[in-house]
């Protein structure tokens, strides 16, 4: 008996643990190390034969509990991703596995989404996912997200200028922030998905919109890109070259660029009516020549260190531009005959340059927390110098500025299964020193600096149906010009919504955003400049700070093969900084103030619409009012529809987009502004590492005019403007890479080519 126990219990602790289960752990990302959600699962054994399924969570997250020792296959899959398959081992230790990484795939959207929708909805934000057509009848990141049509997009391929309902969006490629007008080197075939957040949380707090590349990433290997574009009907070009060069966790990239314009400048009728000394004085304007030539180049060097737990960049950069011809010639004629009729002529001249450092760094500490630290310092000098004669009077201006600029931005970001917590920090500061010499000698020196703390925590509730931002801070605004008293202002701010999904294909949002912006540091001073003999510029340096609040609301439905939008805006600008008129002598004085209140109401419909796998559309009404109040007091209202086609056939594509006339109330000039209607049509050429495009805008009108309006106490004016530039104009561009070596993405062209300035000038 005894021996039959004994031996009984050998068998048991020998089998026992042949028969001991484990649990197994497990998260799914993307290639950007974002979670994927809702991915399925395949434990499969080594005969390939099925042993458990699961679906990960949303965030990425699985489980296989009860699971024997020994090795197995796994197997992943997910509408948009390569299928992966990975060898892994169980056993009596930790069995968390390291996070597994999804790639696109474009023959699986080929094959399954081309006939549903390539938009998909996630909890904070919108995935989309290029069809194949798409990519092959694009040349640029821009052409891409032009031919994606996303609503609530207005993307000028041409121009690199990409905007929202609410302003212009902010790029990012992998998580990496680009400017909006720089994406000309990105490929689309390396493009993996789009993704766009509306209303941005996460890492991308603080934009007003956020669209993030995603792309494939290459080891080794490099190219060499050329491309140009030309206008025709008046003298216009931008030619670029960039170069790129991998090599494991290590690419070197070059850009460099020049361009140029020659026109017949801005051609004015104008009418206006001063108030100087009690007495009206009724003056018109009308031009009798104009010409403008103008250049611009850039350089830009950038090495970037990839790692799997971080990604380190350092750039620098050297911008130049030069304006040396502006000139103005006028007929001016005076109706009281207190003056004769008589010639006057403006011409100005402006040169620029600005060296630039960047070092930028994203660390990843775990799985769930992400770090990003960026320090930028620029230097500018800028030059600006103008010579106005009238009844044979001479004004000169010549002006000489070193401006000092400083951004410096610390993100913090920890998600877990349904909530996320985030702070940032960001701090801008500028240095300013004009020297003015000629008419009004000065000598303005002006430091500006602003802090901003903010912190935001998400959180999702009832299975992903409802997700609530909360996201408040502080800034602090401070500024000094010499010999004046030092201005500082705390200012609340906040960007603060809840989305609701009724289910995938239907959401809207609701939310309030209150913040502050910075007068701009060109009329924060105590300059003035001669504008004619009868008006004279003057900057303000006791401004008060201009706060802002928004409410919207945001209505999204996924209709095969429609996607809509619908918006609805309030925007509240208080101390609106705004152009003030007034008598001084025998001059009238054009100067700002902040004691406006600025607002404006907005309803949007959008529409885009796949009508076949060749045909595309888009289209937008919108409805706007706009207020005034306080000072003179002003209000109007806008109605605008546009229209936007894409056919796609073989190698190519055929566009045509039109937009009807638009009214809007300039809340610094206190003026209404109405644009024409504008139109065109463009053929691209895409196939393999070529494109050729050629357009033409406005083909059929021979003239189109802007027109602007403004009524105060001191001074009234209306006035229609031209140029040669909003014309029937065409163009042509053309590009080409160079590939060598293996296959590399090419890097995205991020030279800040802008340069700040804190110079008065004469308008």
């Amino acid at each position: 008996m005894h021996k039959k126990i004994f031996f009984g219990l050998l068998i048991l602790y020998i089998v026992l643990p042949l028969q001991a289960q484990y649990v197994v752990k497990g998260k799914i990302v993307d290639i950007n190390k974002e979670e994927v959600p809702f991915s399925t699962i395949q434990l499969l054994g080594t005969d390939s034969v099925l042993v458990k399924g699961c679906i990960s969570d949303s965030l990425g997250i699985f489980t296989f509990p009860n699971v024997q020792s020994g090795k197995y296959i796994v197997r992943i899959s997910n509408v948009g991703y390569s299928t992966l398959y990975k060898d892994i081992q169980v056993s009596d230790s930790d069995n968390t596995l390291a996070s597994f990484v999804l790639d696109g795939d474009d023959v699986l959207l080929d094959e399954v989404i081309i006939r549903g929708n390539s938009l998909i909805r996630k909890k904070d934000h919108v995935v989309v996912i290029p069809y194949k057509i798409q990519k092959k009848h694009a040349y640029s990141g821009y052409d891409l997200l032009y031919n994606l049509m996303i609503p609530g997009l207005n993307v000028n391929a041409n121009k690199g200028v990409v905007k929202t309902a609410r302003g212009e969006a902010t790029l990012y490629i992998n998580g990496v922030k680009a400017e909006l007008r720089e994406i000309q080197n990105l490929r689309p075939k390396d493009i993996e998905k789009v993704e766009y957040y509306d209303i941005p949380s996460g890492i991308y707090i603080g934009d007003i919109a956020s669209i993030n590349y995603v792309t494939k990433t290459y080891q080794l290997g490099g190219y060499v890109s050329l491309d140009g574009w030309q206008n025709i009907g008046y003298l216009s070009g931008n030619y670029n070259l960039g170069a790129k060069l991998d090599r494991n966790k290590w690419s070197y990239t070059f850009f460099g660029g020049y361009g140029m314009n020659k026109y017949n400048g801005i051609q004015e009728n104008k009418t206006e009516k001063m108030n100087i000394s009690d007495s009206y004085i009724h003056r018109t304007l009308v031009n009798q020549n104009a010409l403008l030539r103008d250049n611009q180049q850039y350089a830009q060097f950038k090495v970037n260190y990839k790692a799997e737990k971080y990604n380190i960049y350092a750039l620098a950069g050297l911008v130049g531009k030069s304006t040396p011809e502006n000139n103005q010639s006028n007929l001016l004629h005076y109706e009281n005959n207190t003056y004769e009729d008589v010639l006057s002529l403006s011409s100005t001249t402006e040169k620029n340059l600005k060296p630039s450092v960047c070092v930028d760094g994203i660390f990843y500490p775990t799985s769930r927390q992400r770090i990003h630290i960026n320090i930028t310092g620029n230097y500018a000098h800028n030059t600006y110098s103008r010579i106005y004669t009238e009844n044979k009077l001479e004004s000169f201006t010549h002006a000489d500025e070193d401006l000092y600029s400083f951004r410096a931005l610390g993100v913090y970001n920890m998600t877990w299964k349904n909530s996320s917590l985030g702070v940032s920090f960001l701090h801008d500061h500028h240095i300013s020193s004009s020297l003015y010499e000629g008419d009004y000698r000065s000598w303005q020196h002006l430091w500006r600096g602003e802090s901003l703390l903010n912190l935001s925590y998400m959180q999702h509730l009832f299975d992903n149906k409802i997700t609530l931002m909360i996201n408040p801070g502080l800034s602090l605004l401070n500024y000094k010009l010499h010999t004046q008293p030092k201005c500082q202002d705390w200012t609340f701010r906040t960007n603060s919504w809840i989305r609701y999904q009724l289910h995938s294909n239907h959401q809207f949002s609701l939310g309030f955003a209150m913040g502050n912006f910075q007068p701009d540091i060109s009329y924060v001073n105590t300059a003035d400049q001669t504008i004619d003999f009868l008006r004279i510029q003057r900057g303000n340096p006791n401004l008060a700070n201009p706060t802002i609040q928004e409410y919207f609301f945001t209505y999204d439905a996924t209709l095969n093969p429609v996607n809509l939008q619908i918006n609805s805006w309030h925007t509240r600008i208080k101390n609106n900084v705004s152009v003030d008129y007034y008598s001084e002598g025998e001059k009238l004085i054009s100067s700002y103030l902040s004691n406006t209140t600025y607002d404006k109401w907005k309803l949007e419909l959008i529409a885009s619409c796949r009508i076949s796998d060749k045909l595309r559309i888009n289209s937008t009404l919108k409805y706007e009012k706009f207020k005034v109040a306080g000072g003179q007091g002003l209000s109007t209202d806008n109605f605008m529809a546009s229209l936007q086609a894409n056919y796609f056939i073989k190698s190519f594509t055929l566009s045509a987009w039109s937009k009807s006339t638009e009214k809007t109330l300039d809340s610094r000039k206190l003026a209404v502004m109405k644009s024409p209607a504008l139109y065109g049509v463009s053929l691209r050429y895409n196939k393999a590492n070529w494109m050729a495009e050629m357009g033409t805008e406005n083909p059929f009108t021979h003239k189109n005019n802007y027109r602007e309006y403004s009524c105060t106490n001191a001074y009234q004016y209306e006035q229609s403007r031209t140029s040669r530039i909003y014309q029937q104009t065409a163009y042509v561009k053309l590009a080409y890479t160079f590939d060598f070596g293996k296959k590399t993405s090419r890097e995205f062209n991020s030279v800040d080519r802008s340069i700040n300035s804190a110079i008065l000038k004469a308008e």
